[in-house]
């Protein structure tokens, strides 16, 4: 069996995440933090649909 080997950022189970997939679920965790941002209040219903 392979052991963990940090350098290449694999973990040695693969249901565990690496470094990077951890800052970028945390970057799309907090997406929606803007209150600024454009659209932030629109939801699904609130656009037209296309038919």
């Amino acid at each position: 069996m392979h052991e963990n080997n940090p350098e290449s950022g694999m973990p040695e189970d693969a249901t565990q995440a690496t470094e990077e997939q951890r800052d970028m679920q945390e970057k799309l965790d907090h997406a929606d933090d803007d209150p600024n941002a454009p659209a932030r209040s629109q939801t699904y219903r609130d656009i037209p649909d296309e038919n």
